[in-house]
């Protein structure tokens, strides 16, 4: 479902906001959180059914689950400003940080996004007071990201196939690195490049390097997934030596994310 149809309604904007709220940077939503979200679109609609609020729900979910919702929330937040009164938009930010502090967990990107809902709403001092009487403390963001997940693949194909990491490569990285942020400055590039290569160094399992292609497959877009498969025959191909190895190792990953990628060029 999308914005603008005749079936996405004002608690279709308020659901995908909590959605967005609880699913955060964690990429994942604690039964205690969608049974808050739930609660909460409820008291915006007392006359619908249990079963009416679920699809609601997971109709914003699968919004949410496409990897490139940022568009669709802040045209939600911005919907709801015009359309809701001061003391509703308290409410909502009530329930926003509700369903933030429902796993326990007060993350630094739920509030970073409940400080944007504040700000756009007008509704600071509100924010200001919640924030007063939060009994659960504030955690900083994992230091590892999914652009560590995209880096760690990129060390897997250009090193894995021949034990060696050439310069070309790295730049090759910090290329294709930038372009998924490009907020980001050369040193924090590079800084994501080390931890990456420092935890390769460490010898990760099957099972991690299985953490970090799933991470990818449930946060982008099939399209986005495809990039990362071009950002690899990229890397691979910087060396000068696009291995048998690494095409097998990239046509692993094209099947895992069910995706394809031109992999035709001649291999050495």
């Amino acid at each position: 479902m999308q914005q603008g149809s005749d079936t996405w309604t004002r608690a279709h904007d308020l659901a995908l906001i909590y959605t967005a709220v609880g699913y955060g940077s964690d990429k994942h939503l604690a039964d205690a959180e969608i049974t808050t979200i739930k609660e909460a679109v409820a008291s915006w609609r007392p006359q619908d059914s249990e079963e009416a609020i679920s699809e609601i729900v997971m109709e914003t979910l699968a919004v949410i689950l496409e990897g490139d919702a940022d568009d669709e929330v802040d045209r939600s937040i911005r919907s709801l400003k015009e359309a809701l009164t001061i003391d509703q938009r308290k409410k909502a930010l009530e329930d926003a940080v509700r369903i933030a502090e429902a796993d326990g967990i007060f993350l630094d990107s739920e509030r970073s996004l409940i400080t944007v809902l504040a700000q756009i709403w007008e509704v600071e001092p509100t924010f200001d007071r919640l924030m007063e009487e939060s009994s659960v403390e504030l955690e900083e963001e994992p230091l590892w990201s999914l652009l560590h997940d995209i880096a760690l693949l990129y060390i897997v194909v250009a090193h894995g196939s021949d034990n060696k990491l050439q310069e070309s490569e790295i730049g090759a990285m910090i290329m294709r690195l930038g372009v998924w942020q490009p907020d980001l400055d050369e040193d924090a590039i590079r800084e994501i490049i080390r931890d990456a290569l420092e935890f390769y160094a460490t010898g990760p399992s099957k099972e991690d390097l299985d953490d970090s292609s799933t991470a990818i497959l449930d946060t982008l877009s099939r399209s986005q997934r495809l990039e990362v498969l071009n950002d690899l025959v990229f890397i691979a191909e910087a060396d000068g030596e696009y291995t048998q190895e690494e095409k097998n190792m990239i046509e692993v990953l094209a099947g895992v994310w069910g995706v394809d990628v031109d992999l035709k060029r001649e291999s050495v």
